[in-house]
């Protein structure tokens, strides 16, 4: 069972959770023209917080996520709310090419859990839509200190500059990028990016 199966029960329990997705769902639908005829990806959802703030502006939201406990807890929520827009997939992006491709692709705090992030970017790519856009959020920048336990943990957040070679590598051209929320933790505060590509 990993770290993130033995959370998930108590993960939404987290004031400063639920406040990043709110913050993070915000930036998203004022930069980027979401439309309710969207397809949307969530990458690395979670148990739903960025998921369930964009749904109801979009057609339909695919939530994937790796972690059996954390999708559990996101089909419970999908049940509860009747979230019918929201299909919930289990398993390591490398496990999926979906077939009907994405006018938009979404992350918060997932992707410095990603080893190859260049790969995951060509991925993004492939999967979205000539157009579509990826908005994705993350640490700026740190020293490590961010999480208590480092474990599947491959970047200490990124700067900007090193974001956007991942985009334009993979064909998606640099939008925007924003400081859009802050997490105060250990007596200091980590910046919360958010990086805006559309793909060429």
């Amino acid at each position: 069972m990993s770290l993130f199966d033995k959370a998930a029960k108590d993960w939404d329990s987290k004031p400063h959770r639920v406040e990043t997705a709110r913050k993070v769902g915000e930036a998203i639908l004022s930069s980027v023209p979401v439309s309710k005829g969207w397809r949307v990806l969530d990458f690395g959802a979670g148990t739903g917080l960025l998921t369930f703030f964009i749904a109801p502006h979009v057609s339909e939201i695919v939530a994937l996520d790796n972690s059996k406990g954390m999708i559990e807890v996101l089909k419970e929520k999908i049940d509860k709310f009747g979230a019918n827009n929201v299909k919930p997939f289990l398993g390591s992006y490398s496990d999926f090419q979906f077939e009907l491709s994405f006018d938009l692709i979404v992350s918060s705090m997932s992707v410095h859990h990603v080893k190859d992030v260049g790969e995951l970017f060509r991925w993004f790519s492939s999967n979205l839509k000539k157009r579509g856009y990826v908005a994705v959020a993350d640490l700026l920048k740190e020293d490590g200190t961010f999480h208590s336990d480092n474990t599947g943990v491959y970047h200490f957040g990124f700067d900007r500059e090193e974001f956007e070679s991942y985009m334009v590598s993979s064909g998606i051209e640099p939008v925007s990028f924003n400081i859009v929320h802050s997490i105060k933790k250990n007596g200091r505060e980590y910046p919360i990016f958010l990086s805006v590509g559309q793909k060429v």
